[in-house]
């Protein structure tokens, strides 16, 4: 689950993720920091159908970012226990941000 306490704790370099599935539903969200105050999430979520959505917060206020997050898993209730992990922004993280910047600007 996350929180404000979370949001706020993270370092720069650093990401929450979650990684999760419900009704069929995929999904992969990151939390990072824009600036010392503002933070973002990027995610991608594929749905039963195969159809596959991105999700980009755009920079935002902790507070704020929590209330976004909340708003995105409405679709998902279960999904609000579903752990987020803390790691550090490796190659692999900053590719999945690639993608999902350029799927968004894309539409």
């Amino acid at each position: 689950m996350i929180t404000l306490h979370k949001i706020n704790h993270l370092a720069e370099g650093q990401v929450l993720e979650c990684v999760g599935q419900e009704s069929g539903d995929t999904f992969r969200i990151i939390v990072q920091h824009t600036s010392p105050s503002h933070y973002e999430a990027l995610g991608k979520v594929t749905l039963s159908n195969a159809s596959v959505h991105y999700q980009s917060s755009g920079p935002m206020t902790a507070d704020l970012l929590l209330q976004w997050l909340d708003t995105l898993f409405e679709r998902w209730p279960g999904a609000k226990s579903i752990p987020w992990v803390v790691h550090d922004q490796d190659e692999k993280t900053q590719q999945f941000v690639r993608e999902v910047r350029k799927a968004v600007t894309a539409v």
